[in-house]
């Protein structure tokens, strides 16, 4: 005959195999992709700069979400074999580091890297996760996902001044765009000029 610790063991036990089932059978309410990969040929510039990589964030609820995304030093016995965990978070930086997520909508999340310019810093691999953590309502439990972004820094120190921004080439490559489709709509667009012919 079963007593009355017996019975609540069998509850929890009981909720414990069905919640992995539960959550398999229904989508996540929070996801990210991708959930890991790999940036090559970091420079250690010693100044800001973006990498072309996003993250998409996906809120799958019903209702707008605040998510909160920052970096972070992982676990030395947790690293992917071959890296190191990064010697400091604040050398990627998530942005925006807060973000409003409408309902059944995605952001994006772009990393900048400030790795400073030591030659001590070429030639390594190494790994820093970013937790994704959804904003818990009152009863809620708390969604974090980590993404796992694996770094591999150049061979040799880039020649100074010769740092690359991603985002000023993007915003130039933009402009140049803009101002080849204005130039072309104006082209057609504009008035052409009858010419009177004098016959002789």
């Amino acid at each position: 005959m079963w007593n009355r610790k017996t019975f609540i063991a069998s509850i929890i036990l009981l909720i414990l195999l069905v919640s992995p089932m539960t959550l398999v059978g229904a989508e996540a309410p929070l996801s990210v992709s991708p959930g890991e990969f790999t940036v090559r040929d970091a420079p250690p510039m010693g100044e800001p700069y973006t990498i072309p990589e996003t993250i998409i964030v996906w809120n799958r609820d019903n209702i707008e979400r605040v998510v909160y995304i920052t970096s972070e030093i992982p676990p030395e016995n947790s690293v992917t074999p071959g890296y190191e965990p990064i010697p400091n978070e604040n050398w990627v930086t998530p942005f925006p580091s807060s973000i409003l997520i409408q309902e059944n909508s995605y952001a994006e999340i772009q990393l900048s890297f400030n790795i400073p310019r030591w030659e001590n810093l070429t030639g390594r691999k190494w790994e820093v996760w970013i937790p994704v953590e959804r904003q818990a309502l009152p009863g809620e439990l708390t969604w974090i996902l980590d993404v796992k972004i694996k770094i591999e820094t150049t061979k040799e120190l880039p020649p100074v001044g010769k740092g690359i921004n991603y985002l000023v080439i993007l915003a130039a490559g933009l402009l140049i765009a803009m101002v080849v489709i204005s130039v072309g709509i104006w082209y057609k667009m504009r008035p052409r000029r009858g010419r009177a012919r004098v016959l002789v």
